[in-house]
């Protein structure tokens, strides 16, 4: 279940702990002042926290606690609830560099501060999903339960049956802080009453509370105790040997490894929303978002194929335009309300048919929508490198090789190629300078980690102002994005043969490079 930890190896530091709670701070004192304690004793005790990377709330209250102590701190959110969302979509489990990690998640003032130094780094991700597991997979000492709400139950009551499954064998601590979760413990002993749960299966987990009791857990003066209570707990931790199923999970996962990484998770497409004024403009109109029915178009096509492949039991029925309208209008409405703005859009179209619209701000450095390339060369670039590695096709000899082509050709929440390719480029730069990657054959180009790209070169064997797009073939796949499709009817540019090589010649005799998308338009590109 581990994964390679985010901590410095070099510090003498012990196993991770994650703490799920509340991204509000809630209405009694008591509580935050209980989470500073927890936050303190898990840095003064070696202990590298991991949490939600919420800057409000307990959220922000343990973390900023912890750090203040001179303990280090691990945060995962995924990109939606982010202040800053980039187009570069991360895979499960990988984080997304060019945001900014900033949660907007909870109520009342932030309280991590600005500058949180290198003892914090924070993971950006895809979904709720991938945010729990990669907390799961990091946290190899235990799972801490402060106070909080919906989420936070959810978390803590999955990783318990993760323990009575067999999936980890850890630690899992309830602080009954202000007596609240004595309801919740009430419950499961209710439920080893009804016969719903083994009585060995209540060690699966703990309730902590302070020496004393009910009256000592609401007692405001004993706040500092929590921290040392916590670590108390850990040290003390056993589970019943006949506790749990007592599952092997490990050939499970070998065994779906190849397959699962291949099946779609669902399809996306980004799309730009700008207000033309500084006002909310409701209701949305149409022709604010930018070849919205290329992007229907390109949605059905991946809908449709996947139907075929997998079967209408896994993806239902095409939702159709209009609920994905309605979809994307309530969403855009719902943040132009709050503030009028320059949105980044994501419509996800999951198996079964259910849409989802993430609406978010667009990235600081995105500029205006651009349907043309400019006719001059632009003072505005962005830094493009070449993959240092050939993007290999069929490359998983496990699985089915068309399922690796599909893939690339349909975007989905699939992302791990973009996602390698992004980190190998990023590799070769300055850690400030966020490049787009060119993945390629060993003799073609295909596309960058976010777009379509097409090139002009200057030598005198080119055609002289034609942009040329690299041709789309099964040998040769890659994302037929919805810029791509309007520069090509619109005659803008056209397809043919763009090679390695070509790089190599506009580097020495000059030319041009452009890429385009969903969410930018049509940007200028300069090889570094």
């Amino acid at each position: 279940m581990s994964v390679p930890s985010p901590f410095p190896t070099q510090a003498e530091l012990k196993k991770p702990v994650c703490v799920f709670c509340g991204s509000s701070p809630g209405k009694l004192p008591l509580f935050t002042n209980a989470s500073v304690a927890v936050g303190q004793a898990l840095a003064k005790n070696g202990i590298p926290l991991v949490y939600g990377g919420g800057r409000r709330g307990i959220m922000g209250v343990v973390s900023q606690s912890c750090l203040k102590a001179g303990g280090y701190v691990h945060g995962i959110v995924p990109a939606a609830l982010t202040e800053r969302a980039s187009e570069h979509t991360p895979a499960p489990g990988t984080p997304a560099p060019s945001s900014s990690g900033k949660s907007k998640e909870g109520q009342g003032e932030d309280v991590l501060s600005e500058e949180q130094g290198e003892k914090f780094t924070t993971d950006v991700v895809g979904s709720m999903h991938e945010r729990k597991l990669k907390m799961a997979k990091i946290s190899q000492g235990g799972f801490i339960v402060l106070p909080g709400g919906y989420g936070t139950f959810e978390e803590a009551l999955e990783m318990i049956t993760w323990n009575q499954l067999g999936i980890h064998r850890l630690p899992i601590l309830i602080l009954n802080i202000g007596n609240f979760y004595t309801h919740l413990y009430n419950q499961f002993l209710s439920s080893v009453e009804a016969g719903f749960i083994a009585p060995s299966n209540l060690s699966l987990l703990k309730l902590v509370n302070l020496e004393g009791g009910e009256g000592a857990n609401g007692d405001e003066s004993r706040a500092e105790e929590w921290g040392q209570a916590a670590i108390k707990a850990l040290d003390e931790w056993e589970l019943a040997a006949e506790s749990g199923y007592g599952l092997d999970w490990e050939v499970k996962e070998k065994r779906s490894a190849s397959t699962s990484k291949m099946r779609p998770e669902a399809i996306f497409t980004t799309l730009r929303y700008t207000s033309p004024t500084s006002t909310p403009t409701l209701p949305v109109q149409k022709e604010l978002l930018p070849l919205l029915n290329l992007h229907y178009e390109r949605l059905r096509e991946a809908f449709d194929h996947f139907s075929r492949k997998f079967g209408n039991n896994r993806w239902g029925i095409w939702p159709g335009e209009e609920r994905i309208w309605d979809e994307l209008t309530e969403s855009i409405e719902s943040a132009e309300r709050s503030k009028s703005g320059d949105y980044r859009v994501r419509v996800v179209i999951h198996p079964g048919g259910r849409v989802d619209v993430q609406c978010v701000s667009a990235p600081k450095d995105a500029g205006p929508f651009t349907f043309l390339p400019s006719f001059t060369l632009p003072s505005t670039r962005r830094p493009v490198i070449l993959d240092p590695e050939d993007t290999l096709i069929n490359s998983q000899s496990q699985s089915d090789p068309s399922d690796e082509v599909d893939l690339r050709l349909y975007k989905t929440l699939n992302r791990e190629m973009y996602d390698t390719a992004y980190e190998r480029g990023g590799r070769l730069v300055n850690p400030s300078i966020h490049p787009e990657v060119i993945l390629h054959t060993p003799t073609h180009l295909l596309e960058t980690t976010t777009s379509n790209l097409a090139i002009l070169l200057s030598s005198p064997n080119s055609h002289p102002n034609k942009w040329i797009t690299p041709k789309l073939s099964g040998e040769s796949p890659f994302l037929n994005g919805v810029m791509r499709r309007y520069l090509l009817r619109k005659g803008v540019i056209e397809e043919g043969e763009v090679t390695v090589e070509m790089i190599r010649q506009i580097r020495k005799n000059g030319g041009r490079i452009i890429g385009f998308n969903g969410l930018r338009g049509v940007w200028e590109g300069e090889l570094i």
